[in-house]
């Protein structure tokens, strides 16, 4: 099996509780066969006075998941949906914590039931 890293939408490290377009910073984890390790924190500097879902401001966000294979957001729009989509990103809107999320994935990883590359 091979590792992956996903990017997290989270306020305070405990939980998915920001949408797509309120992310000022993601949390950077990478998921191995048997553990989850925090590979950092990624500043998203949206340009000033325009909104998330702007052409400019996707390619910042694209830019800051460059090597993520998902994004777990507690919402996003259908316009940044599709955006990532066609960029081979697999978004997750969730309202769970992040241990529970790690939690599963690891679980699924371990079964070969779930493969988000």
């Amino acid at each position: 099996m091979s590792s992956y890293r996903i990017a997290i939408a989270s306020s305070n490290g405990n939980v998915v509780d920001l949408h797509f377009g309120q992310a000022t910073n993601l949390l950077i984890y990478e998921i191995g066969d048997e553990k989850v390790d925090f590979i950092e924190e990624r500043e998203v500097s949206l340009i000033s006075g325009e909104a998330p879902h702007t052409e400019k401001n996707m390619e910042i966000f694209v830019d800051a998941l460059r090597d993520c294979s998902a994004i777990f957001v507690r919402r996003i729009g259908q316009l940044s949906l599709r955006y990532l989509f066609e960029r081979k990103i697999t978004t997750f809107e969730v309202n769970f914590s992040l241990n529970h999320i790690f939690n599963t994935l690891l679980k699924n990883k371990q079964r070969g039931r779930v493969r988000i590359l």
